[in-house]
């Protein structure tokens, strides 16, 4: 009994054994630590939306930039003038027809084409002419190509020219001025030798417009300034460098004038290139008149306006002055100059005297070939500074 008892203490300590088991109360402290597993699905979730909202806004700022940076290449290549896209072209519209009193006979302006220069084409130049076609501008199909204006309702036949004829002479006279010279030294030449007596009329600022001057001055060719002047179409028309506007002040169209006479050495007179609207502002005039009266230099009105005010400023200011009396060559045909040329001389019957004003073109210079040799003994060809005078 004795050793129940022992046992039975025994026993009592191997009873708290049990109390003493605490795996109960650790099983209860593991499902804390799953408990807080959802709160670090959570919070990492919360970091993926983060980082994939930086990416995007990564991208968008990446996007911006290169944005950016298109639109200032862009601007760069516009501003520099280097070529960009350009949308399809649409096939222009055919201009209008315009009033006759009002539509230029024109030439274009010359390009130059130094790739396909062959000097054995042209001995004198080396110069192939190619044409740059303007809308709206009759196109004329021979070289030289420049710009140039005439009206054909322009006649100045009722216009009182001053007595140039001299007591003594009673052979009819007529001059011949060229104009337009400056792009082409072959034909230049050319036209010299058919009658040294022919007056050449240089553009200032043209390819060979002093090299011309240097060849024919020395030789005793007359020469003179073909001062480009406003047109009532421009700026569609552009008379071309040097050319003398009517929205110049006075001292700007002075100064341009006397760049344009430099630009041309050895001239004896002017006369006008294009110019329909400024020959016919009379303040604008006075003020060129200004310059050729010290200069000592005549002035022929190529009447390419019926309202030009040319005499009434030479009258005013005493200057040497004559005006064209025909247009030999506004269509380039052999046939039609040659009637032209018929009508200058019946011109030059009726009045004493007539001035003829030609381009140089090669039809012209065949023209003149056949017709000038045929005047012998019965019309005198003269240089332009015999038949200007001071108007009554």
């Amino acid at each position: 009994m004795a050793v129940k008892k022992q046992t039975g203490g025994r026993g009592k300590s191997t009873a708290k054994a049990p109390a003493k088991k605490k795996s109960p109360a650790r099983k209860k402290t593991a499902p804390k630590k799953t408990v807080k597993k959802p709160a670090g699905k959570k919070a990492a979730g919360k970091t993926n939306l983060v980082h994939e909202l930086k990416k995007i806004g990564l991208g968008v700022a990446i996007l911006l930039a290169v944005c950016l940076t298109a639109a200032m290449l862009a601007d760069i290549f516009i501003k520099s003038g280097r070529p960009v896209p350009s949308p399809p072209e649409v096939a222009d519209t055919p201009p209008q027809p315009l009033k006759k009193t009002a539509v230029p006979k024109v030439r274009m302006t010359p390009v130059v084409d130094d790739s396909t220069e062959n000097p054995a084409e042209n001995p004198v130049d080396g110069l192939p002419l190619t044409k740059k076609k303007t809308a709206g501008l009759k196109d004329k199909n021979s070289a030289p190509a420049i710009v140039y204006e005439v009206f054909d309702d322009v006649d100045p036949g009722h216009v009182k020219k001053p007595p140039v004829r001299k007591p003594g002479v009673h052979m009819p006279q007529i001059a011949i001025i060229i104009d337009d010279i400056g792009y082409d030294k072959r034909l230049a030449l050319e036209l010299f030798k058919v009658n040294p007596d022919i007056t050449f009329s240089i553009l200032p600022f043209s390819p060979y417009g002093k090299k011309i001057a240097g060849k024919l001055g020395p030789r005793g060719a007359e020469l003179m300034l073909h001062l480009p002047m406003e047109p009532t179409e421009y700026p569609k028309v552009d008379p071309g460098p040097g050319a003398l506007l009517s929205s110049m002040s006075p001292d700007k169209l002075l100064a341009q004038l006397r760049k344009d006479l430099d630009a041309v050495p050895g001239v004896t007179g002017v006369n006008n290139h294009m110019g329909s609207r400024l020959t016919a502002q009379a303040d604008k005039m006075n003020q060129i008149f200004t310059v050729l009266k010290q200069k000592n230099l005549f002035f022929i009105d190529s009447r390419t306006s019926p309202d030009s005010k040319g005499e009434a400023s030479a009258r005013l200011f005493m200057l040497r002055f004559s005006h064209r009396d025909i247009f030999l060559d506004n269509f380039q045909n052999v046939e039609y100059i040659t009637g032209q040329f018929k009508k200058l001389i019946k011109a030059s019957h009726k009045h004493g005297t007539a001035i003829g004003i030609g381009h140089p073109y090669q039809a012209t210079l065949d023209t003149l070939k056949v017709e000038l040799p045929k005047l012998r003994g019965t019309v005198q060809v003269v240089r332009a500074s015999r038949l200007v005078a001071i108007p009554g």
